[in-house]
């Protein structure tokens, strides 16, 4: 006799004659692992993205801990557990000891650890690229982490299904406090180890197939279910579509008092041994368009976070209440590389606008505006990964701008971009600097500082070396020597 191919036989006869029996076995195994796994999602995802942006003492020792109850063996969450639902136990009163709901607590006692492990490196991954990006619109740490959930759905996914095949599969647990009962404990992991004790290794190993089949179903339908979520939540943009384009033609200028805006003095920025910016003093105005100018390296970006809050400093970093406003100035900060959620457009600025504290009364309206100042109101629908750089750019522009920002800080805007789309992200920041909002900008096109410009400014080992007029910057009387070598290079006719 051979027990693999009578194995496989024996499962096709069960599953093609849906054995009464079989069927109420695999419906209890999957209610028993499904619930655990809703609980520990409900734990686990919740303390996985606590752990990502927490900071307290003993931090360290509870990633350890989480990280080493990966290895906690079934037998002994069953001992556990049964020890707190005994009748001398805490958890004796509650009376369910041998029923489903002990095995659903054991088996979520299993997952929730995993859970917790893998979003917490989803997370981690996710902020690494996009974290600061949220954090400048206004976002609490914990809800960054759990915007980033969001974002790595299908990944959440994979932690999920991985966990449903943890608690399905295990047998020591389930037997230790649901005790195999027939008809009201006993699921497909235990009936494998009651025929397997009988002897009948063909029928254990059917039903072990039978076993990898419902865990397949359930992969299967979650993939059909995201497909299908996908098809309603993102439809496609018409190619033939009518999409707005960006205005050429920059607004009149808007009068606005020239008042300081924003004082740094003898700021200084350390990240870990290095020095990132040293004693830069700094006067920045109402209605000022200054483009920072150096090498990689030179500071121009940390320069942009340090006016945003988003790196710690020591000396002097204040803003001023606005003229005759007396309100203090609203900041916004474009990245070098927009990050945008796994969402359509639309929600995507949205999300920016709830964080950002603006009522949902008025969220539809701005969102509609700032996607019809950048020409892309008609892929409002479309996922916003989808779009091309120089879109992706200009939604980022959009997000900012709907934040209505007294002050928008610009790194690199039109980095990696072609010269149709930098010629239309340019034309957005003439608009933005005409309508009178002061903006800050660090890039590496000299052409670009000189026609966006009124003042520029060069650093160079996070010292800042020179701040002129534009006019002066590029034609006047000869800058410090490290700046003029540093044009040089740059601009073939100084």
């Amino acid at each position: 006799m051979n027990t693999m191919s009578d194995s496989w036989g024996l499962a096709w006869q069960l599953i093609l004659h849906a054995d009464a029996e079989l069927l109420r076995i695999a419906s209890l195994s999957l209610q028993v692992s499904a619930s655990a796994c809703v609980v520990g999602a409900l734990l686990g995802l919740l303390l996985g993205a606590w752990l990502a942006v927490a900071e307290f003492p003993g931090h360290s020792i509870a990633v350890w801990l989480v990280n080493t109850l990966l290895a906690l063996p079934a037998v002994v969450v069953g001992l556990l557990v049964y020890l707190l639902l005994s009748r001398s136990g805490p958890l004796g009163e509650l009376g369910i000891l041998f029923t489903p709901s002990a095995m659903v607590v054991a088996q979520s006692v299993l997952v929730t650890p995993l859970i917790a492990a893998l979003s917490r490196r989803l997370v981690l991954a996710a902020l690494a690229e996009g974290g600061d990006q949220f954090r400048s619109l206004g976002a609490r740490p914990l809800t960054v982490a759990l915007l980033m959930l969001v974002h790595e759905r299908m990944g959440v996914a994979t932690v999920l299904l991985t966990a449903f095949a943890r608690a399905i599969a295990e047998v020591g647990a389930v037997m230790i406090v649901g005790g195999n009962i027939a008809g009201v404990t006993r699921v497909m992991t235990t009936t494998i180890a009651l025929e397997t004790s009988k002897g009948d290794l063909a029928l254990a190993l059917a039903l072990g197939f039978v076993l990898l089949a419902v865990v397949g179903v359930v992969n299967g339908a979650m993939g059909v279910l995201h497909r299908l979520g996908s098809r309603v939540q993102h439809p496609v943009q018409p190619v033939s579509a009518a999409v707005p384009t960006p205005a050429t033609t920059p607004p009149a200028a808007v009068t606005v008092d020239t008042g300081p805006l924003a004082i740094l003095d003898k700021a200084t920025v350390r990240l870990g041994a290095v020095t990132a910016l040293r004693d830069v003093s700094l006067t920045l105005r109402r209605g000022d368009r200054l483009v920072l100018v150096g090498a990689n390296g030179s500071g121009k970006t940390t320069l942009l976070k340090l006016l945003h809050g988003l790196v710690p400093h020591t000396g002097r970093c204040d803003f001023l209440p606005l003229q005759p406003e007396g309100r203090p100035p609203r900041l916004a900060m474009v990245f070098q590389q927009t990050f945008l959620l796994n969402l359509s457009v639309g929600r995507n600025l949205r999300i920016g606008l709830w964080l950002a504290g603006v009522p949902a009364a008025q969220r539809a309206e701005r969102c509609r505006q700032a996607l019809a100042r950048v020409g892309l109101l008609g892929h409002i629908a479309r996922p916003a990964r989808t779009l091309s750089g120089g879109q992706q750019q200009r939604l980022g522009i959009a997000r900012a701008w709907s934040q209505q920002p007294d002050l928008l800080l610009l790194d690199e805007p039109t980095a990696s971009l072609d010269p149709s789309a930098k010629h239309e992200v340019e034309n957005l920041i003439e608009e933005i600097g005409a309508s009178g909002i002061t903006i800050v900008a660090s890039t590496h096109n000299l052409g670009q500082a000189k026609r966006l410009a009124t003042r520029v400014a060069y650093l160079q080992s996070g010292e800042l070396i020179a701040v002129r007029p534009v006019e002066q910057f590029f034609q006047g009387e000869p800058l410090p020597e490290k700046a003029e070598q540093f044009l040089k290079g740059e601009l073939g006719w100084r």
